[in-house]
C-alpha cells in the first residue's frame, strides 16, 4: 500500500491513525486561517490582475472534478463572447519560469492535466507554481481577457474575483480535519465563503447533505472510449456489453470515481481488475498490460501515448462536466457585475 493510500485511508474510511497528530490541530487551524487573514487585511499583497480571474479549486486533497469544470467553463465563457486563458501549477514538471502549454506540449515538461487541459479547452495556457506570475505572463504574451486558475484556492497571492470550490460527492470533506488528520487544507467553514460549491455528481448524497450549503450538481458526461493514439473510437455501452474483460488503470487522485463511472456505463464488476498508482504517477511501458482490453483516464493517456507500448488495445476516456442553466446564469450574472467594476478601475 502506497504511502498515499495509507492517509486517504485514515481520512475517509474508519481506520483514524492520523488521530495522533490531533493535538496540533489548533496550532494548524491558526496558521492556516492567519495565512488568509494577512492577505484579507493587506489587499496589496496578492497581484490584482486587470481581467477578472476565476480560480477553481477546493479546500480538501485528492480529485474532485476541478480539470472537467475548468474545460466546462472554458467553453462556456468562450459561447459568451469572453476570451479565455488558463493557469496552472503543472505539478510532477519542473518548471522554472512561467511556460506557455500547447496541445502537443510533453507532459514531463509541463505536467500532466495542462496538457489535457490545453488540448480540451483550446484555449492559451500558461503554468507556473506561482500562479500570480504565470498570470502576468499569460496577459502579456495572449489577447486573454478572462483568466480561469486550475487550482491555487490556497494561493492567496493571487487575487480572485469569483471562487469556485469543487467537492466530491461520495468522500465529501472526509473527516472534516485539516491536514495530516483529515484531507482539509482549509476549515468546512471556508466554504461558506466561496462563490459557487460544485460537486460532481448526479444525485444529492448524504454526506453533501450534511454541510447544509448551497450545492450545485454538475454530471460528468462521458461520451466514446478513444484509442490511445486517438485513431478509434468506441461506443462504451457496445464495449463494455457482454462478458467482456477490461483492466482499468489510473494515476488520479480518487480512481474511485473513474470506476464508477465505468460501472454506470455497464462494465461489470466481474469483468474487472483494476490497478490504481499515486496521483500525477510518472508511467513506463510496462505499467500497461501486454494484452488484453485496457481503459485509463484521460489525463493519463496523455503520458501513455508517448509510450511504445506493446498493447494496440489501449483506450481511455474523455468525460465533459454537465453545467446547469441555472449555474451557468447565475454565473454569467456574477461576472458581468465583476466587469462592470473592472471597467470603473
Amino acid at each position: 500500500m502506497s504511502v498515499e493510500s495509507f492517509f486517504t485511508r485514515s481520512w475517509y474510511g474508519r481506520c483514524g491513525w492520523t488521530n495522533i497528530f490531533f493535538p496540533l490541530q489548533p496550532l494548524i487551524k491558526n496558521m492556516v486561517l492567519n495565512k488568509r487573514a494577512k492577505f484579507l487585511a493587506h489587499p496589496e499583497l496578492s497581484y490584482k490582475a486587470s481581467v477578472p480571474v476565476i480560480v477553481v479549486g477546493n479546500i480538501s486533497v485528492g480529485g474532485t472534478g476541478k480539470s472537467p469544470m475548468v474545460v466546462a467553463l472554458c467553453r462556456l465563457l468562450a459561447e459568451n463572447g469572453y476570451r479565455p486563458g488558463i493557469v496552472s501549477r503543472g505539478h510532477g514538471a519542473k518548471i522554472e519560469r512561467p511556460t506557455r502549454v500547447y496541445p502537443d506540449s510533453l507532459s514531463k515538461d509541463v505536467g500532466d492535466e495542462p496538457v489535457m487541459l490545453a488540448r480540451r479547452a483550446a484555449c492559451p495556457m500558461v503554468v507556473f507554481p506561482k500562479r500570480d506570475e504565470a498570470v502576468k505572463f499569460l496577459l502579456s504574451t495572449t489577447d486573454v481577457n478572462i483568466v480561469v486558475s486550475d487550482d491555487g484556492m490556497q494561493h492567496y497571492q493571487l487575487n480572485r474575483d469569483i471562487e469556485i470550490a469543487m467537492l466530491d460527492a461520495t468522500r465529501c470533506v472526509g473527516n472534516g480535519h485539516l491536514l495530516p488528520i483529515g484531507p482539509l487544507r482549509e476549515p468546512v467553514e471556508r466554504l461558506a465563503e466561496v462563490d459557487f460549491i460544485v460537486s460532481v455528481a448526479e444525485n444529492m448524497t448524504k454526506s453533501l447533505e450534511t454541510l447544509k450549503l448551497p450545492i450545485t450538481l454538475a454530471p460528468l458526461v462521458p461520451t466514446k472510449l478513444v484509442s490511445l493514439d486517438g485513431t478509434k473510437s468506441l461506443d462504451c455501452h457496445e464495449a463494455f456489453a457482454g462478458n467482456s474483460n477490461w483492466h482499468i488503470m489510473a494515476g488520479i487522485g480518487n480512481p474511485e470515481r473513474f470506476m464508477a463511472t465505468l460501472e454506470r456505463l455497464g462494465l461489470q464488476k466481474k469483468n474487472i481488475t483494476h490497478q490504481w498508482f499515486t496521483d500525477h504517477h510518472s508511467f513506463e511501458a510496462n505499467d500497461v498490460p501486454s494484452n488484453g482490453a485496457v481503459v485509463m483516464t484521460e489525463k493519463d493517456a496523455v503520458k501513455c501515448q508517448s509510450l511504445d507500448l506493446s498493447n494496440s488495445n489501449v483506450w481511455y476516456l474523455p468525460v465533459s462536466l454537465d453545467l446547469p442553466t441555472s449555474f451557468q446564469q447565475a454565473f454569467l450574472a456574477k461576472l458581468n457585475l465583476i466587469k462592470m467594476d473592472h471597467s470603473h478601475e
